[in-house]
């Protein structure tokens, strides 16, 4: 009999060794080294259960979060490198503008400078071809003054032997193709003196007879300079038309007179 409880109690320990196995083989070890109970549903081990339940939702909670970090330490990086993509884009295209930019400006300055060479040129061929006219000019004046005439720069002069009013001496140098003469500078001044001779008067092309007070020149221009005599004009309505009176060798005064008077005249072409 006493072998066979032996036997029994060996039988017994040996189940209970293979069940204590199970329960360290199957289930985690905490860290005071006890074994956690698995979880029933029948109601037994209640205290291991609520263990056991614990541990699933935190367990859970725990992976929720690490995929949510997951999911936005994903969404920040590809943020991050549509950000740097669209910086890198944005510069990319605010140099290619700069660059356009720079090469319209570098063609536009090119272009400048043709045109300012080309203006240069025009204008160097403008002064060759006014040299050009003025010395035509002076070739058909030395050519085309008539018998009689007196060449003096660029026109000719007629200075008349007879005596007329102002407006025959006018109709004269028309039908000569010319006008009664119009003296604009000293020069011409001068030069009328010369053509005058001393103490001698001569009918200029100057007249207020259309409106009196405006003192025009018979080619429609306005009187901007004049050498009057200091006590002159001074005939108002009566004297509208101007003689020259030559005083000597180099001067002479401008004097508004009556247009029916006689005097010579200078006509100029």
């Amino acid at each position: 009999m006493s072998e066979e409880s032996y036997e029994n109690s060996d039988r017994f320990r040996g189940k209970k060794n293979i069940e204590i196995i199970t329960i360290y083989i199957g289930y985690p070890i905490n860290n005071n080294k006890r074994p956690i109970m698995p979880c029933k549903k029948d109601g037994a081990g209640d205290q291991h259960s609520v263990s056991c339940q614990w541990w699933k939702r935190y367990s859970g909670a725990a992976a929720v979060c690490l995929g949510l970090l997951c999911v936005l330490l994903l969404a920040g990086i590809i943020g991050l490198f549509l950000y740097q993509k669209n910086q890198l884009t944005s510069s990319n295209t605010l140099t290619e503008e700069r660059d356009q930019l720079q090469t319209c400006g570098n063609n536009l300055t090119e272009e400048r400078d043709q045109l300012q060479t080309s203006n240069n040129t025009l204008i160097r061929e403008r002064d060759q071809l006014q040299n050009e006219i003025e010395r035509l000019k002076q070739f058909l004046v030395e050519k085309v003054c008539p018998e009689g005439w007196k060449k003096l720069g660029s026109s000719c002069y007629y200075v008349s032997t007879e005596y007329k009013s102002w407006e025959k001496s006018r109709q004269d140098c028309r039908n000569r193709g010319a006008h009664l003469v119009v003296i604009k500078s000293q020069e011409q001044q001068t030069l009328v003196n010369w053509l005058c001779g001393r103490n001698n008067y001569v009918w200029i092309g100057l007249t207020d007879s259309v409106s009196e007070g405006t003192w025009k020149w018979v080619d429609d221009t306005p009187l901007t300079r004049n050498y009057w005599n200091s006590k002159e004009p001074n005939g108002g309505g009566a004297e509208n038309c101007v003689y020259f009176y030559s005083w000597s060798a180099d001067t002479g005064e401008w004097w508004d007179y009556y247009c029916y008077y006689k005097f010579r005249w200078i006509c100029e072409k």
